[in-house]
Formats: C-alpha cells, structure tokens, sequence
C-alpha cells in the first residue's frame, strides 16, 4: 500500500482546488485567480471550509487507485481476427463435407475467396472422376454456378443468361493456371479442352500444369481431331511454345485421317502446315499427305498456300516424294501475288534453301527497287537481311558477275548465339584443339587427319579444308533429329566454297563425356568426311 504524505502549500493569493481526471492517481492542480483587491471571491470564500475539510479525502482516494487493479473492458474484435475466423471456419467445413450439398452449403456464404472457389470445384472433380457424384447432380445447382462465376470473374447477369456448366468450365480453365484448375481437365469434353487451349494462346498464358493436362487428355481421347481442332490446337501449340510430341504426333495422324474428307477448304490446311513450321515439326506423313492434298486441290489454293507450304518443307529440310506439282507453282509465282514483298522475300529463301530457285528469283530480291519496298514498309528485320545476304553470298558463288546486294543492309547484323549453344560451340573447340593445337571453326588436314596450316591448303589437292558447324536443340527438327533447312543450306554454300562440312549435333556430341571419348568422335568423323566423296 502507497502511502502519501505531506501538507497543502497556501500560497499568497492563491488556493490550489485538486481534481482528480481519467488516468489512475493522476493529480492536478488549478489555480483560480484573485480579484483585484488581493482577497478571494464570494464563491472561493464560501466553498474554503469544505475545501479544507475533504481535501485530504480526496488526495487519499486518488492515491488508493494506485493499488486497485485495472477492470479488463470487452473489446471488439479487429475486422482482421473476424475474416480469418470465418475464413478457418469455411476450411472446417469443405474439409468436412461428405456430400453435394454439405460443400455447396459453403458457397451460401455471402463472401466466399476464388481460393475457397476452386477448392470446392476441385473436390467436385474430384469426387465426379471417382464416380461418387454425377456432374449432372450440380451442373446447375445455382450454389456451383455462383462458384463458376468468382473464378470466371464474370457478371451475375451475364454468367446466369449465357453460360452453361461445360462454358464456366472452360472460361474457369481459361483464367486460372493453377494445379488445382489443371485436375479439372478430365471432366471436359474435346471440344471443351480446344477451348481452353484456345484461350490460353489469345490471354498468352503459358500454364505448365494446365498444358501438360490438355496434351495428356486430348491425346486420350478416343474422338478423332478434325481438322479445325486440329489447326486450333497446332497454332496454340506453336504460340505458348509448347511442343508436347505426344499431342503433335496425335494432331498429325488426325489430320492424314481427315484429309479426305476436305474438299473446299485449303484456308484450315494452310493453317496446319504454317504452324508445323513454326513447331519445326519433321511428320514427314502428315508434310506428304498435306502437299498431296494441295496438288491435287491446286485450282481452289491461294498463291499463299502454295507459298506456305514450301516455307515449312524448307523449314524442316523435307522434300515428299511426287511433289514436283507443288514446286513447279511455287517457281511459277511472281512477287505480285504476295500479300506483301517480305512474303516474296520468304518463299525465294525457301526455294533456295531447298535448292529449286530459280535465278530471275534470286536475282529480283536484290535489286534496289526491291530493297526499297523493304524499307517501305519500315526498318528491314535481322531475320530478313540474313534471308538477303544468304542471297546475295550465294549468288557471289554461282554468279560471280551478278549485281551485289547494298552494303548497308549487312550493316548491324550480329551473329549471335545463346548461352547454351555459345558453351556447345566453345566445348567442340576445345576438343579439337586438345588434339589439333591452334584450331579454329576453319581448318586444314591431311589424308592422314593431321592438322595443315590454311595458306598450305589454297592449291594443295591432297589437303582438306575443314569447316565445323555445331548443331544444338534449336538447330534441329522435332520428332525426326535432322538439320534445320538453313544449315542445310550454309553446309551446301560451304561445299560450293571448296570445304568439307563437319556437322556436329548435340545428338551426338556430349559436352560432359570425358575428353578422350569427345577426341575419338572428332577423330572418327574427320575420317568419315574425308572417305566421302559426296561432302566434296
């Protein structure tokens, strides 16, 4: 127990009145002032005596809170404790839920999260693939649709008027990239998966889990692709650079099947055969069924099919057999016909990367007056002044006396690797130089494969230039592992400059064996390259 001890101080003119306020033992003093002539008012005067007598009383009870413990007020709770509350207890209850309406009861709740969303439609997959549960028993339970809805993020109006189950299943499967989401895949139909997948290439989201999903459940059904889904899927494919081979295989095989059937519309054709392009997919029968198809639909195929379908052979390096219908109106097209002279450029660096250009071709992507329709269409891309100057170097080598592209154009282009293919090149070099000290991507050697200096090898017919190309992932086709078409082509101009080609891919050379394995495939395909007399 405090003890308070002590006296009131009077001071002249002054009398101290204590007030007791709102904090515990807190004490104050407040002055009143004098009248003018020194003595108190009537009111401090009457009110003195009693002042006198309580103020001890009240100096005490002051100090007596000190000792008294505080009442503990009820608060309320924080909005934060309040939705977290409410948050576990709907976990509780979806944890909980044994059946259709003790989960959907969840959703009766006038805030629900899209993650409390998705786990209810999960769990709703889920028990529909186990066959606990029909889809038909919720496809149209308002509670579920309310559900569709959070995830789809759409209207209440517009997601009741116009959207059935499957709809908000594919618009839910659009938007979200979740592993959760992926699991609903198997509850779709194809249609309803080409949807999807359609969706994901027009909002550019590339979901992982949700792609793998789509290839595995497309690639099982049972349905045939036509070939409007296929050209959905390819292209989808080829824009989120997703090149499932399973699916590519299937889309393919699909496409031979239904080929037949197509008799007026190339517009779906062309589409498949621009994104096997793209994809740099090498289905050497779906490329041969498609070019008979376009042969003999020739009348009803735009100037662009045409062109279309030898830019993906180029691509690919591949050239079906009885095709010689399809190359002879390629040949046969003028720059007219394009949609616009970057087009034109495409199709003459595909005819020469096939070797079937012919020279007025070649010759026309190199006048000025053609290089100036480039440029009217603003800057000249990278892509097509490496397209020009493989044209012209070419061209140097065929036809030394033809006119030469403008300087400028090769001004400003790069050779630039990535990171993987700069450590593939650098580690195929330094194998050769552990066995062939000073070497370089170009080099001589004897019939014996000893190295030979380069100013030795200029008139010397029992010497071999050597020039070495290291091929990695991207330098190859998919499914069948051959070349690109353009290094096809930088082999073929190689050879016209008097070099054997050394094609060294990745499928073959492995950067982590050890170095004496990595000298003995040098050394076995230098000889290789020498005996060959077609690499002359």
């Amino acid at each position: 127990m405090l003890k308070f001890s002590g006296s009131v101080i009077w001071r002249l003119g002054t009398r101290a009145t204590l007030r007791q306020y709102s904090s515990a033992g807190a004490t104050v003093v407040k002055t009143d002032k004098l009248d003018v002539d020194g003595s108190l008012s009537n009111k401090n005067a009457q009110s003195a005596d009693h002042d006198k007598d309580t103020k001890s009383g009240l100096v005490a009870a002051a100090f007596a809170t000190l000792n008294t413990p505080e009442t503990d007020e009820p608060k309320r709770p924080s909005p934060k404790s309040v939705k977290q509350s409410r948050t576990q207890q709907m976990d509780i209850q979806i944890v909980k839920a044994t059946d259709i309406n003790g989960l959907l009861a969840v959703a009766e709740h006038p805030v629900v999260s899209r993650r409390h969303a998705l786990k209810m439609v999960s769990i709703l997959s889920d028990w529909s693939s186990s066959n606990k549960v029909k889809i038909t028993d919720f496809e149209k339970d308002p509670r579920f649709l309310k559900l569709c809805r959070i995830l789809a993020r759409t209207s209440t109006t517009q997601a009741m008027s116009s959207l059935t189950m499957a709809e908000d299943l594919s618009t839910v499967l659009g938007i979200t990239g979740d592993d959760e989401a992926a699991r609903l895949i198997s509850n779709l139909t194809l249609p309803q998966m080409v949807k999807v997948m359609r969706a994901l290439h027009q909002k550019g989201r590339r979901s992982t889990p949700l792609l793998r999903a789509l290839s595995y459940n497309i690639t099982r059904q049972a349905d045939t692709i036509d070939l409007k889904k296929s050209a959905d899927l390819l292209y989808s494919m080829a824009t989120l650079n997703f090149p499932d081979p399973l699916l590519m295989d299937r889309i393919c095989k699909d496409v031979i099947e239904c080929l037949p059937s197509n008799k007026d519309k190339p517009a779906v054709v062309n589409s498949i055969i621009v994104s096997l392009g793209l994809l740099k997919y090498r289905h050497e029968p779906a490329l041969t069924a498609i070019t008979d198809w376009i042969q003999t639909h020739m009348q009803g195929c735009r100037a662009g099919d045409i062109a279309s379908a030898v830019i993906t052979l180029a691509t690919v390096d591949f050239t079906p057999p009885n095709s010689e219908k399809l190359f002879k109106a390629a040949q046969s097209l003028k720059e007219e016909e394009m949609a616009k002279s970057s087009a034109w450029l495409d199709l003459v660096f595909a005819l020469l990367t096939l070797d079937k250009a012919q020279p007025h071709q070649l010759l026309s992507t190199i006048q000025p007056e053609f290089i100036d329709k480039l440029l009217s269409l603003g800057e000249i891309l990278i892509p097509s002044r490496r397209k020009l100057m493989a044209i012209d170097a070419y061209l140097h080598l065929t036809a030394p006396s033809s006119p030469r592209l403008p300087s400028d154009i090769s001004v400003g282009v790069p050779l630039v690797y990535t990171k993987e293919k700069t450590l593939y090149v650098h580690c195929i070099m330094d194998t050769f130089r552990a066995s062939c000290p000073r070497t370089h991507a170009e080099f001589a050697i004897d019939s014996k494969c000893h190295p030979v200096p380069l100013e030795k090898a200029a008139n010397d017919k029992s010497v071999f230039r050597i020039a070495v190309l290291g091929l990695d992932y991207h330098d190859l086709t998919r499914k069948t592992a051959v070349p690109l078409g353009v290094y096809q082509l930088y082999t073929r101009m190689l050879q016209l400059k008097g070099f054997k080609v050394l094609q060294i891919p990745y499928t073959e050379f492995n950067p982590r064996d050890k170095l004496v394995t990595r000298v003995q495939y040098i050394e076995k395909r230098l000889k290789e390259i020498i005996s060959d007399k077609s690499a002359a």
